[in-house]
């Protein structure tokens, strides 16, 4: 769980864009119990600057990255993005 919704910290959503915007960690100000996997999305996505990034897996890798990406409902560069931000703790 994010963040425990009695203790959450209250903030306008300019002041959370704002604060995300900076790369700070917003966890505290989100209430996950409330998130599809659609808003996870939405919020690695939100960031204004984007760079490309090449990455050579093995076969295995690649299959099994497809396999979950397509159980779950989502394109396999989106599972991606989602594995490597929950990793590096942007959700």
């Amino acid at each position: 769980m994010l963040g425990d919704v009695e203790k959450m910290k209250k903030i306008t959503s300019k002041q959370f864009d704002e604060i995300f915007d900076r790369g700070d960690d917003v966890s505290e100000f989100i209430d996950d119990q409330k998130l599809s996997k659609n808003d996870l999305f939405k919020l690695i996505e939100k960031s204004k600057t984007k760079d490309k990034l090449v990455l050579e897996v093995t076969k295995e890798l690649k299959s099994r990255l497809e396999k979950k990406a397509k159980l779950i409902g989502l394109q396999t560069q989106d599972l991606i993005k989602f594995l490597l931000a929950k990793e590096v703790g942007m959700i």
